[in-house]
């Protein structure tokens, strides 16, 4: 039998018990939920699920049906579809991605993090500038708007720790 691929997260959701009978659109969606990634385009992403749940059917492991009545197609797990080989295949994935990623040191760890939380602030500053050039424009919101600034200004302080505490452990490092 030859071998394939499949993605990592088509095969999670797949393997759900409670998947079954669904459409291109719902794995779609599914996946889209998964990854969380704001770049994802929805309609290259539905072509991409299109093309595994492809694969599965040429395979026999799906059994696809089309509506005579609106067109819509729904995929069904046939008798042949095999849970443990597509587990295993996860697995396998994240085997690979593990010996793929090189570990980094604690040094870099320390400044990755504090370079994050650099942004981060940055970004938390202007939005306290924001929101005090809009209550100047719009006192009405002052309620509305000063909730969210302290909500922000929350963050900034608690960013601010974890920024003064990763600047003491790479000067402590520094001086080891």
């Amino acid at each position: 039998m030859e071998k394939f691929e499949l993605d990592k997260t088509v095969i999670q959701i797949l393997c759900m018990p409670n998947v079954n009978h669904f459409t291109a659109t719902e794995i779609r969606t599914a996946f889209i939920a998964i990854k969380q990634d704001a770049e994802l385009n929805p309609t290259a992403s539905r072509r991409f699920v299109y093309e595994e749940l492809l694969k599965l059917t040429r395979r026999g492991w799906l059994i696809r049906s089309t509506t005579k009545k609106k067109g819509l197609t729904h995929y069904t797990k046939s008798d042949l579809f095999d849970h443990a080989t597509l587990k295993g295949m996860v697995a396998a994935k994240e085997s690979e991605e593990a010996h793929e990623c090189s570990p980094i040191s604690y040094s870099q760890m320390l400044f990755q993090r504090l370079n994050q939380y650099n942004s981060a602030l940055l970004e938390g500053l202007g939005a306290v500038k924001e929101y005090v050039a809009l209550k100047e424009i719009y006192p009405d919101q002052h309620d509305n708007l000063k909730d969210r600034y302290m909500a922000v200004q929350e963050k900034n302080y608690i960013l601010k720790g974890k920024i003064s505490v990763l600047n003491e452990l790479i000067e402590s490092k520094r001086e080891d």
